[in-house]
């Protein structure tokens, strides 16, 4: 068993750690935008596959103190890099620096940490290994808090956000983990209808659809960090991989996206295509206000536009049209919202019974969710009670 640290946005730690469990793995601890967690070699292989709300996992292979440039370097040159990887693959370094009265620059740090690497190998193999920083064998984390240094391998690679089923050239409003992060936030039951009417390039119902198959998100990677480390067991990871392709599951359910514009959607097409997933997903080329709903219960799960793509609301009148929509044709759908513009339930003219902060990229947004009563809630009390 090891120690390994699982990266995500604020706001879904909770949900981070409730999927870990759900592998298995017992023993878990929340931190701020991550959340620790103790496995086994195939917990690690299972968890980077199967997380769907986990950025990147790392494995800290050292944790000391580091009040200056030698404490920094002899940390680094302490560990025993051998284990890890061999002189003839390629790795690169990514520091970061919180509230250090030694260091104040990451670049820095990470020449110091790239140093030490490199006089171990030459002192033990004659030689070093290059560093490349686009696509590297290994790649090493360091960061420091105040005094306190940490070391650690990236067991991931890649950002665990890339799941392959995005075009990478097109620059898209929501990062998939966000997108995950918000479908198990909403609780939504797959036997239910969910919405999009502001589905954009459709990530929201994507990582919808792959949650409703049981799709593992990162099943389509080529390669983990992991993949290269020395001690990587490729069968193992065979078995766990093939296991999840066994336990995706059969899905007829409703999942309907919409955009008022019709090259959005033509990209969405791709995108859930690209996915495997197009066939339990409808999406069609009109506003939210021609969207014709399905009989709830059901979810709305949407993140609607702001900025350039208002050209025929502003803000507040968007809002307000799509609030007289829920209230009109969505009784007995739960409504879950993600803004990040202000006064925004008041726009809306309706009362949130739940607020969650999240990220949207660098936007402060609230995700809230409306309950859409048939009738009105006082009126559903009294019935109940009578």
């Amino acid at each position: 068993m090891n120690t390994y640290i699982a990266k995500t946005f604020l706001g879904l730690e909770n949900v981070l750690e409730k999927e870990l469990h759900q592998l298995g793995i017992a023993t878990t601890k929340k931190l701020s935008r991550a959340v620790s967690f103790e496995a086994d070699t195939a917990q690690l292989y299972q968890a980077n596959l199967h997380l769907r709300t986990a950025l990147r996992i790392l494995h800290p292979v050292a944790v000391d103190t580091a009040r200056n440039q030698k404490q920094l370097y002899d940390l680094a040159h302490a560990i025993n890099w051998l284990r890890w990887f061999n002189v003839d693959q390629t790795f690169s370094i990514q520091a970061r620096v919180f509230k250090s009265s030694e260091f104040n620059n990451s670049t820095f740090v990470a020449l110091k940490v790239k140093d030490a690497i490199c006089d171990q190998f030459r002192r033990l193999r004659g030689s070093r290994p290059s560093v490349d920083k686009v696509n590297p064998d290994i790649q090493i984390d360091v960061h420091i808090f105040q005094d306190k240094c940490t070391i650690s391998i990236d067991s991931s690679g890649a950002s665990l956000h890339r799941r392959g089923y995005r075009d990478s050239g097109h620059r898209a409003p929501m990062n998939e983990v966000l997108a995950a992060g918000m479908v198990l936030l909403s609780g939504w039951d797959i036997n239910t209808p969910l919405i999009d009417p502001f589905c954009g390039s459709g990530t929201i119902l994507t990582e919808a659809a792959l949650y409703a198959y049981n799709i593992a998100p990162n099943i389509q990677r080529e390669h983990f960090g992991f993949s290269h480390w020395k001690n990587f067991d490729k069968k193992l990871f065979e078995k766990i991989w093939l296991e999840a392709k066994a336990g995706q599951r059969d899905y007829d359910g409703k999942i309907i996206g919409s955009d008022i514009s019709k090259k959005i959607i033509m990209h969405a097409r791709q995108q859930v295509a690209q996915a495997g997933v197009d066939e339990s997903i409808r999406l069609s080329a009109k506003s939210f206000d021609e969207r014709s709903v399905p009989e709830g219960p059901g979810t709305v799960l949407t993140n609607p536009p702001y900025g350039d793509r208002l050209n025929f609301f502003d803000v507040e009148e968007m809002y307000k049209a799509f609030g007289d929509k829920l209230k009109s044709d969505y009784s007995g759908y739960n409504a879950w919202i993600i803004s990040s513009v202000e006064k925004f339930n008041r726009f809306i003219g309706l009362s949130p019974s739940k607020k969650i902060q999240l990220f949207n990229g660098g936007l402060d947004c609230r995700l809230m969710k409306f309950e859409m009563y048939r009738g009105s809630k006082r009126t559903d009390k009294k019935t109940a009670t009578s």
